[in-house]
């Protein structure tokens, strides 16, 4: 019961991920996705080994998720060259 639903999110998410035009949006979409993806492995194999296979990809999602949340923070002080913008001044 679990793993479908779980499944049906990750379906969800990997849509919107799809249908999502703004790049933050669909980094958080896929994130979800990994961590979709760790629950599935615990869930499934069921044994030692695979909670220790799930603990690691969940680690390191999460070491990815706090990757992407620096670098979109990151981001918000950067300049970008708009070659539009500076046609619409010299006009």
């Amino acid at each position: 019961m679990f793993i479908e639903i779980i499944g049906v999110i990750t379906i969800l998410m990997a849509i919107r991920a799809v249908v999502a035009r703004d790049r933050a949006e669909k980094l958080l979409y896929i994130n979800v996705i990994g961590f979709c993806i760790s629950a599935l492995v615990a869930l499934y194999i069921q044994t030692p080994f695979g909670l220790v296979l799930a603990a690691t990809f969940f680690i390191t999602s999460t070491i990815g998720s706090n990757a992407i949340a620096y670098t979109l923070d990151s981001l918000d002080d950067e300049i970008i060259y708009d070659k539009d913008v500076e046609e619409q001044e010299e006009n």
